[in-house]
């Protein structure tokens, strides 16, 4: 019973987002960055050029993940979390259909879990498109520019699996502050604020001995580590945080939504 209500929950909220703003915004923003890149290779092949000083040994493939996830994790994650969460809730507060949610044969837990399950379903989604992406037009720009140093070198897939799941991981933090913030506010214009405002301060946090408490700074702290040490823990100090924010988060989230009435 507790299962069926579950599959029930995240397959009325898929069919919601199957047309919505969400699931455009997770695949236009997985297909913009490598876009980009693909133009600034082109546009300016050098920029894509080792340096007169790289051997036989030197792989393009470091240079063109690392810019792409560098860029990401800086600036689009943060609002790209923001807004998925804010978009798929807010489905429910256009159209004023909080009270008719409520008043299904199905408990409020499952309404709960089944959009935080879709939702992170697409942040996934997300983040398989722009690694098949970008490795999709590295292969094309190797073979139609052998300078790039990509078509006689493989990328480091274990490297590659290693990063994308501590740049989801590194987003937790943030999804379940949003995801609360998201169900008690109708309006896009505060959490994209608070984006706004949390790649401000993170910019200006990153040297503070204290930043692995500030969840906007996880995926710059998280790339910053790989660059470092590529080799170490799977989850270090503010992963671990990320991810015990997300479950006292939503777990608060939730004990708020059972105090929401219907009426």
């Amino acid at each position: 019973m507790v299962l069926s209500y579950l599959l029930r929950s995240v397959d009325i909220e898929r069919r919601k987002t199957r047309h919505s703003a969400a699931l455009w915004l997770s695949v236009a923003g997985a297909a913009f960055l490598p876009a980009v890149f693909v133009l600034i290779y082109w546009l300016k092949p050098t920029a894509g050029y080792p340096p007169p000083q790289a051997g036989p040994e030197y792989n393009g493939w470091e240079v063109w993940l690392g810019r792409a996830w560098a860029v990401a994790s800086g600036v689009f994650l943060p609002f790209y979390v923001v807004l998925i969460n804010a978009l798929v809730v807010n489905i429910e507060h256009r159209n004023n259909t909080w009270k008719y949610v409520f008043t299904q044969p199905m408990p409020r837990w499952a309404v709960w879990l089944g959009k935080l399950l879709v939702i992170q379903g697409l942040v996934v989604l997300c983040f398989l498109l722009f690694d098949g992406l970008l490795l999709g037009t590295g292969y094309a720009l190797g073979f139609v520019n052998e300078k790039f140093a990509l078509h006689n070198h493989a990328p480091d897939w274990n490297l590659l699996g290693r990063l994308t799941l501590k740049m989801y991981v590194a987003t937790l933090g943030m999804a379940g502050l949003h995801y609360w913030l998201a169900n008690r506010v109708k309006n896009l214009v505060l959490p994209i604020g608070l984006a706004l405002a949390g790649l401000v301060v993170t910019s200006l946090l990153l040297k503070w001995e204290y930043v692995h408490l500030f969840p906007y700074a996880y995926p710059s702290l998280s790339l910053r580590e790989m660059a470092l040490q590529k080799a170490g823990p799977l989850l270090v100090r503010h992963e671990w945080i990320s991810l015990g924010y997300f479950a006292v988060l939503t777990g608060l989230g939730y004990l708020d939504l059972l105090r929401h009435r219907i009426g």
